[in-house]
Formats: C-alpha cells, structure tokens, sequence
C-alpha cells in the first residue's frame, strides 16, 4: 500500500475519510474477501483508487453504470476477481404523470432522497429521464427508499427497482482550437463558445471542476489529458496539444461530450 503521507491533504474530513477506507483495505486483506466504501465524489473516488491499489489490493471505482460520476471503490483481494455485480448498490427508478407536473429537477429529487433521513454518501447518480429519474443508492437502504419516497417535491411519484440500467452514449464531437494560453477560463471559452467574462465567473463560482477536482482560479494551466467539466455544460478533454502556431497561439484537440 502506499504510505506517502504527503498524498494527503491537510483537510481534516479527507483524513478521516482516508483512515477509515484504510480499515477497508485491512479487513478485505484479513478476510479474504472484498469490501467497499460508500458513494463517493468523483475526485475523492479516484484518488482513493489510486492510493489504496498495492500488491494485496486491486482497487475499482464502480457507480452503476459506466462513465457514472459518483462512485464506490471496491478492494478486492489480489486473488479475487472484480466483478461490478457484487458492488453494494441498487438503481431504482422514480416515475411520475408529467400531465400533472412541471419537469422535476435533480436538486428536487436529491432533496426528497435525503429528506427520508438518508445521508449524502448513500446516494450516487440521479439520472434524469423524461417523466422521472433513475436514483442509484446504496442496498443498504435501498427498500426504504422504494417504500418511503411517495412525493418529490409536490408530485406524487412511483418507485421500482431496475435490475440493470444503460444510460444513453453520451455525444461527442472532436474540435481543435488555437488559443492565446492554456488557462482554464481561455479553453472553456473557446470550447462552449462563452464569453471570457462568463467562463472566468464560472470558475470563481465553484462551477468548474479539473479531473474531478474543484477549481476556483481561471488563470489555472492545463495539460494534455486533462478532463474539464464545466457543470451545466459538459465536459472536455484536452487530446493533445499540439504547439505554437505561426501567430504565437497554442494550437490543441480537444473532445466534448
């Protein structure tokens, strides 16, 4: 296991987070059988994976389905095959008569969820469709939520549990771009054709996340294989960079889905 100190922050939540997903680790190496974590943000998820994955242990992040943004981590034995069905976590399908209701939105069901009493951490993905959302949480309280969530928001709703769920491929599109540098607010501009005082305000307004972290400073600097999100928006990928042009511009592919 990596011991590197230096790989933690000075976040006292992420500390502690990290000290009790080391006992995971532990028992999956005493027990000789796989453990997991619970819904995690994307960037926490990954750096786990990364972290706890050592000769003993194989590490894998799994939120329902692929490309999920909130995930589990698994660690499995070296021995023990990773197998996505043995992850703790149930999709479950709310529905409800768009007749007599406006759209709903994530924020609404999310609400609801919790307003049961259920934690954060219990609850993944909520993927919107026409006349409901899918709702991946934890098995733990997965029935609970089947028979206790009536009403999200103030429309009646129906819950079921699926037993499989493929979210529809996502589009993407491959762009190449020239662009004075390789700051964050500049590439989101040039991406979502935004202006620069919009994608800068973005950023400063915690809408912004670099390889599923957080990032507040427009004039960050970005590097090829680099993933943007900018919520509400998409999300992109620097494919490659591929130098200076003659007009001393940066001329790079990108992917957006």
């Amino acid at each position: 296991m990596n011991n590197n100190k230096d790989f933690f922050t000075k976040d006292e939540d992420e500390k502690i987070l990290f000290a009790r997903l080391s006992d995971k680790v532990g028992s999956a190496v005493k027990t000789c059988r796989p453990t997991f974590s619970y819904f995690l943000d994307p960037y926490t998820a990954h750096k786990a994976a990364d972290f706890f994955r050592s000769r003993d242990i194989v590490t894998f992040a799994y939120g329902g389905y692929e490309d999920a943004e909130r995930l589990i981590v698994g660690f499995f034995p070296e021995y023990c095959p990773v197998d996505k069905e043995e992850f703790p976590l149930k999709a479950i399908e709310v529905s409800y008569n768009g007749k007599f209701s406006r759209p709903l939105t994530h924020r609404e069901y999310l609400g609801s969820v919790m307003g049961l009493g259920i934690n954060r951490e219990m609850v993944g993905d909520i993927c919107l469709k026409e006349e409901g959302a899918v709702v991946f949480v934890c098995e733990r309280v997965a029935d609970y939520i089947l028979t206790g969530l009536e009403r999200v928001s103030r429309t009646a709703v129906k819950t079921k549990e699926l037993k499989e769920y493929t979210l529809a491929p996502k589009t993407k599109k491959e762009k190449r771009l020239t662009i004075a540098s390789l700051r964050v607010d500049r590439l989101l501009s040039a991406a979502f054709n935004i202006s620069g005082s919009k994608s800068s305000e973005a950023v400063k307004s915690g809408k912004v996340f670099i390889n599923w972290k957080e990032e507040n400073s427009p004039s960050k600097l970005l590097k090829e294989g680099d993933i943007i999100t900018l919520r509400g928006s998409g999300r992109v990928k620097i494919d490659s960079v591929e130098g200076v042009t003659k007009k001393d511009r940066i001329a790079i592919n990108i992917i957006i889905y």
